[in-house]
């Protein structure tokens, strides 16, 4: 079939109806590449941090500050504050430059709880952890291992 001439109706047909099709391919590789960010945001990684605890003003008499952590954004120096508390479960608090996060931990024992956060604010948001706690020996050290996400 011979190829449309310049300026005709079928040349103009040909360049809308290949114009068309590359925005629909576009399309389709954009929505691809979108819902992959989507499903990559949900992923499960894992979280380790370790952290000593002190007696201090705060509500519940003492603040934890971050020694170690896998996670960037809770840097060492960070302190985790402890709210209040109703039986064996204590709402938490982890502050960050340009971020908050609350969370509830539940304590089976003096040394094992598990903690969950979700939904923080600044680079926090739709942040959610969960962790296992334990401490070594003495508790001189306590330990948060498990699983960190971002969205729902």
């Amino acid at each position: 079939m011979p190829e449309p001439k310049e300026g005709t109706p079928e040349m103009r047909s040909h360049h809308w109806g290949a114009r068309a099709l590359s925005i629909a391919a576009g399309a389709a590789l954009l929505s691809l590449a979108l819902g992959a960010g989507v499903a990559a945001a949900g992923t499960h990684k894992a979280f380790h941090l370790d952290k000593t605890c002190a007696e201090s003003s705060e509500p519940l008499g003492y603040i934890c500050t971050v020694r170690h952590s896998d996670f960037k954004w809770i840097p060492p120096g960070t302190d985790v504050h402890y709210l209040s508390q109703n039986g064996n479960i204590v709402q938490a608090q982890i502050d960050i430059e340009n971020g908050t996060t609350n969370g509830a931990c539940t304590w089976s024992s003096d040394v094992d709880a598990i903690c969950v956060f979700s939904f923080g604010t600044g680079r926090l948001t739709q942040f959610n952890l969960e962790v296992v706690v334990t401490a070594n020996a003495d508790q001189s050290i306590w330990y948060w291992d498990g699983t960190y996400w971002f969205g729902n």
